[in-house]
């Protein structure tokens, strides 16, 4: 009989047992959710106000009008190390995002999908500093699935029609777009594009040799 007892009360406790582990597991998981995305804000936030240097007046007043709009999403931050490009990338490409950052190319993946991720942005603002972009520089995209690393392959210009270079591709990989020529004045009449391929983080390579 107090055996009976004993077995009927352990019973309970491993239900409980269970229920308390899998409620950590939902909170660790809660919680690395909320830390991948202050790391994207934070990330953002070291940019709060841009080096300017590049930019147009019109760009400028642009982004410090944009700045105080409504929030959008922030799927990433692109960087660029050795050009010391910061910047935020919003979940489109309209107007509003690209005065105060790069959006994501409708019909493309996010920076955190698999696939042809596109980001665009104006050519007198953020992104006229890959006018110095060469072949073989490193891109960051900071994520909320964490860091994905590209190398630039290959640097083009084309027509606004040429849009076989955005279609969807099998590999994942990586194009940014701009206007050009950098310095123009009204409307720029092509595109210029930055093309990258993934590679493995510095520490990932190093570990695997």
């Amino acid at each position: 009989m107090n055996i009976d007892n004993q077995s009927h009360k352990a019973s309970p406790l491993s239900f409980l047992e269970i229920a308390c582990y899998l409620t950590g597991a939902v909170l660790l998981a809660l919680v690395a959710t909320v830390f991948l995305r202050s790391e994207v804000r934070a990330a953002q936030s070291l940019e709060a106000i841009p080096d300017m240097q590049l930019w147009s007046d019109i760009r400028k007043e642009a982004y410090l009008r944009a700045i105080d709009a409504e929030d959008a999403p922030v799927l990433a931050v692109l960087r660029a190390p050795t050009l010391g490009l910061t910047v935020p990338v919003y979940n489109s490409a309209s107007d509003l995002n690209m005065d105060r950052g790069a959006g994501v190319i409708d019909g493309m993946a996010y920076p955190h999908e698999p696939g042809h991720i596109g980001i665009a942005g104006h050519r007198d603002g953020y992104f006229r500093i890959l006018k110095d972009v060469a072949v073989g520089d490193t891109l960051v995209l900071d994520t909320l699935n964490g860091e994905r690393h590209f190398v630039v392959e290959d640097l083009r210009v084309i027509e606004p029609d040429e849009l076989e270079y955005l279609q969807e591709t099998q590999d994942p990989r990586l194009t940014i777009v701009t206007c050009y020529p950098f310095y123009y004045a009204g409307n720029a009449p092509q595109r210029f594009l930055v093309r990258a391929a993934p590679v493995l983080a510095p520490s990932t390579a190093g570990q695997s040799s």
